[in-house]
C-alpha cells in the first residue's frame, strides 16, 4: 500500500517492491522466507494467505509490478487459479481464487457479475466506498455470498496518495461456501 517492503528467501531470492506491486510464494515443501522494510519511510502492505488446492508442491516465488493505469477506475484482474487456461493474470496460484483491484476517483464506479457458485470477500484499503449501497470505510471489509448477480462498487470517500485522491478496493472471489459469510450485501 505505501512504502518498500523486501523480501529474501531461502531460494535465493532479494526483491524489494513498492505500491502496486504484488508477490507470490508457495511454500510448498518448505522454503524460509523474511519481508522487512529497509527503508526510512513507513510501510502498509496486506499480506493473504491462501490454501492451495495441493500440497508437496516445489516451492516458488514470483512478483510482478502493477501499473495505476490498469486498475484506474476498472478492475484489474490480479490473481487467477494455474488450473484455469481461459484466464491470463499476471499471478496465478494453486487454488480457485481470482484477486482484483481498483483506484476509484470521487463517484466512479466499477460492476462484476458474481455467479451463484461464487462468494466475494472485499476490502477497502483506502478511502470509502459503497457495495451495492452498503458504506464502507478505510480498513472496513465486507463477504458477499448468495444467490449471485452484479457487484457494483462505487467511490464515495477518497484519500490522497501518491496515485491522485483515491478509494483503493481489493477483491477476492472464490468457489461459495454456504456455510460461512452474510447474505445481506
Amino acid at each position: 500500500v505505501n512504502g518498500e517492503l523486501t523480501h529474501q528467501d531461502s531460494m535465493g531470492t532479494q526483491e524489494t517492491l513498492g505500491r502496486g506491486a504484488i508477490q507470490f510464494m508457495t511454500a510448498g515443501s518448505g522454503v524460509s522466507h523474511s519481508e522487512h522494510n529497509l527503508g526510512d519511510k513507513p510501510l502498509r502492505f496486506i499480506q493473504t494467505w491462501i490454501k492451495p488446492s495441493e500440497y508437496d508442491l516445489e516451492p516458488n516465488y514470483g512478483s510482478c509490478q502493477g501499473s495505476p493505469k490498469e486498475h484506474r477506475n476498472k478492475l484489474q484482474h490480479l490473481v487467477s487459479d494455474s488450473r484455469d487456461l481461459f484466464k491470463s493474470t499476471p499471478v496465478e496460484i494453486n487454488q480457485d481464487v481470482d484477486a482484483y483491484t481498483t483506484e476509484l476517483d470521487l463517484g466512479e464506479k466499477v460492476s462484476m457479475a458474481i455467479g451463484a457458485d461464487r462468494q466475494a470477500y472485499l476490502l477497502c484499503i483506502e478511502g470509502g466506498v459503497k457495495v451495492n449501497g452498503k458504506q464502507l470505510f478505510r480498513h472496513d471489509a465486507c463477504e458477499i455470498t448468495g444467490k449471485g448477480g452484479n457487484l457494483e462498487i462505487e467511490a464515495t470517500d477518497v484519500e490522497e496518495t501518491e496515485n491522485g485522491s483515491i478509494a483503493h478496493v481489493l477483491m477476492f472471489v472464490m468457489k461459495a461456501d454456504p456455510e460461512s459469510g452474510r447474505t445481506d450485501f
